[in-house]
């Protein structure tokens, strides 16, 4: 059972919301919060895997409360959802460590798809994201030469992964895929993270658009 947390400070919105989840199979909302200060204060009791988290909020936004869990819960998948989807909007996003990006007025039906992709993938954004990413991650500066001189290429395997990663895929299928174990998928994506610097691996997906390892059409799907 996934455990999903939700905080927007739109009661009305939230409560709406987590009936909406708790229809789904496999997932439960446990927690609740009106902005990231009473969000951070409930995970110190609550183990939770997947958080859904406004932007706009008062006392503690969704940019503020992301870098924070980037650094105490990196355990916590989180997909942000939004009614803003302005290119500078999404660069800060990206900036913060989030993992998913969702629109608040996308289907309903899709948030299930949204969660579950978050979950299997390690990330999540709508098509309509996919030539803004592309956009920033294009001027984007490398944050690290190091990294940038030695590990700029990724190895046969690991471009075979990202790629199917990109086409959604789960681990278990690309392990069948290429006769490997859903394990050595997981590292391969773990050696991708730890090679671009990325603390996920819409991290790695920046760094692969950066260096034209890949291109905007393979972020469509």
């Amino acid at each position: 059972m996934l455990r999903i947390a939700i905080t927007d400070d739109h009661t009305l919105f939230r409560k709406s919301l987590g009936l909406l989840i708790n229809s789904f199979e496999g997932m439960q909302v446990i927690l609740e919060a009106e902005n990231g200060a009473e969000l951070l204060e409930r995970l110190k009791h609550t183990q939770v895997d997947i958080l859904l988290l406004d932007l706009q909020m008062p006392v503690m936004d969704g940019f503020e409360t992301s870098k924070i869990l980037q650094t105490e819960y990196p355990a916590i998948k989180t997909l942000v959802l939004t009614q803003l989807n302005e290119r500078d909007t999404i660069s800060r996003v990206l900036k913060s460590g989030v993992q998913g990006f969702f629109t608040k007025n996308a289907d309903p039906i899709e948030l299930q798809n949204a969660i579950n992709k978050l979950n299997n993938n390690g990330f999540y954004f709508e098509n309509s994201f996919a030539s803004i990413i592309h956009g920033i991650a294009k001027e984007m500066e490398i944050g690290n030469a190091v990294i940038a001189e030695n590990k700029s290429l990724f190895s046969a395997r690991e471009h075979e992964i990202l790629r199917l990663t990109l086409k959604e895929y789960s681990g278990s299928s690309i392990g069948e895929m290429l006769n490997i174990s859903p394990k050595t998928v997981e590292k391969h994506k773990a050696n991708l993270m730890e090679k671009t610097g990325s603390q996920n691996f819409i991290g790695v997906i920046t760094y692969a658009l950066q260096h034209e390892l890949i291109s905007i059409d393979d972020l469509k799907r």
